[in-house]
């Protein structure tokens, strides 16, 4: 390139430069050429991966078999293969995989309709459990909701096809709190009965698998309790007098008898929740946790949901009490404190009928609390 070139020093040099210059347009040429062909690529490359991603978020939406697509799928919840071994309770395929805790969570929290329970559960029974029932999913059913008339806060339903009768009961609280009972008979004689619970089904009374027990009442406490909390003390577990009082309100006037706030530890100790007498139906009461903080005073602490009827929901013209009976058994010696931290609700339901809760926004967290003694 440069045999040709003056062999004088500025000639030289500026010649080099004028050579130098010349390059550098033409790269500076090419450059913008180039950049705007990157453009362009980084601009559709960045459209196809914006694609891809949307794509692949779209589809981890949902938790459906990625083999046909169905939602009756199933996780061991409870065992280290939670979230990872799964199965589908349809076409019988297996797979592992751990979704995110957002879509797992809503995938166990969802509301189910009382008709995927029925399938949901005679699934399970025929693929998990091993029971000899046929597949829901090519049976003619009937029947569907049987709720008595005037019953406000829990719904009852019942399913009847070939010989197979299936019960889903549940009371009407937040999605991720019901649990549904569960009644499988078979031709006249009951096969299995359980709960769902967060997808988990446990075989038999639910109760016997939580310390907390709980019993609720919307109507027997009317006029007996205010609205706060109550200390029970009584000779024994307060389930077990039911029977021997064939008025209900003479069971609950029993317990506020024995309201005290000094105990003994020979005292069976029962702790009432009382939203107070209520001008008609629709008013709902949920106990949704319980803890027991080693402390002194000892602190005995529930989270609970308080549901008021929203405009246009239908309610029983009649006096309510919404109140709960949760029995805790003999206390040792010493200081206690109850603290009710409550949620507040109103329900109302969607154009297709589906309950909607919607939770009142409060700048203070309405607590309740009560110290009792027990000597």
């Amino acid at each position: 390139m440069y045999d040709d070139v003056p062999k004088g020093g500025q000639s030289v040099l500026i010649y080099r430069i004028k050579a130098y210059g010349s390059f550098c347009t033409c790269v500076k040429y090419m450059s913008s050429r180039l950049i705007a062909l990157l453009a362009i690529l980084f601009t559709v490359g960045s459209i196809g991966a914006y694609l891809v991603f949307a794509n692949l978020s779209a589809s981890e939406t949902r938790i459906v078999c990625p083999k046909d697509g169905s939602p009756y799928v199933w996780t061991p919840i409870g065992s280290r293969s939670e979230n990872f071994n799964w199965r589908c309770l349809h076409c019988g395929y297996g797979w592992t995989k751990s979704y995110p805790e957002d879509i797992y969570q809503k995938w166990r929290n969802t509301f189910l309709e009382p008709a995927f329970v029925r399938d949901y559960t005679l699934l399970y029974l025929r693929t998990v459990s091993g029971y000899d029932v046929p597949d829901p999913l090519t049976l003619n059913w009937t029947g569907g909701r049987q709720t008595p008339e005037g019953t406000l806060g829990r719904e009852d339903y019942v399913y009847a096809a070939d010989g197979i009768v299936v019960s889903v009961s549940y009371s009407v609280v937040l999605p991720k709190n019901v649990s549904y009972e569960i009644k499988v008979e078979k031709e006249g004689s009951l096969l299995w009965a359980g709960t769902l619970h967060r997808r988990q089904f446990l075989k038999g009374d639910a109760s016997s698998s939580n310390e907390l027990r709980t019993v609720y009442d919307y109507y027997g406490g009317v006029g007996v309790f205010e609205k706060d909390i109550h200390v029970v003390a009584t000779n024994g577990d307060p389930l077990l007098l039911r029977d021997k009082y064939k008025i209900v309100n003479d069971y609950w006037r029993m317990l506020r008898n024995n309201q005290t706030v000094k105990a003994s530890t020979k005292d069976y100790i029962s702790i009432i929740i009382s939203r107070g007498d209520q001008p008609t139906g629709g008013y709902l009461l949920q106990v949704k946790s319980f803890s027991w903080l080693e402390s002194y005073p000892v602190k005995l602490r529930f989270t609970v949901n308080f549901t008021d009827p929203g405009e246009g929901v239908p309610v029983t013209e009649a006096l309510t009490n919404p109140l709960v009976l949760i029995p805790l058994g003999q206390l040792s010696p010493g200081k206690y404190v109850v603290e009710v931290h409550i949620d507040q609700y109103i329900l109302t339901f969607d154009e297709e009928g589906k309950p909607v809760y919607t939770q009142l926004q409060t700048f203070k967290e309405e607590v309740w609390t009560l110290n009792f003694v027990i000597e």
